[in-house]
């Protein structure tokens, strides 16, 4: 079986030089994110928005980066069209804070 972190490595792998090719930003795979059984659901994309919540450096319309725990193939899948799989995700690592949290 994939190890979350070994996920996360692949992912790196497989997608930074395109990412550094084709999109804005300096491309990281967060230390959290989601699983179910079968897959582990990674968070990634620009550092300048995950860390720094910069807006426009997010390619619009690119699938959610998954890495099957069996396989450790990598593959996407758009939220939108299955927003009740991915709801049923249980979250791996430490999440930041939702800013929402923190209001009265």
């Amino acid at each position: 079986m994939i190890s979350f972190e070994e996920a996360r490595h692949i992912a790196y792998r497989s997608l930074a030089k395109k990412w550094a090719r084709d999109y804005r930003g300096t491309y990281m795979v967060a230390a959290y994110g989601f699983e179910n059984d079968d897959v582990w659901v990674l968070i990634d994309g620009a550092r300048e928005s995950l860390i720094d919540a910069e807006s426009g450096f997010e390619p619009v319309g690119r699938g959610v980066t998954l890495v099957d725990k069996a396989s450790g193939r990598l593959f996407f899948r758009n939220y939108l069209e299955d927003m009740e799989w991915f709801n049923a995700m249980s979250k791996v690592g430490i999440h930041p804070e939702d800013p929402d949290d923190s209001l009265p």
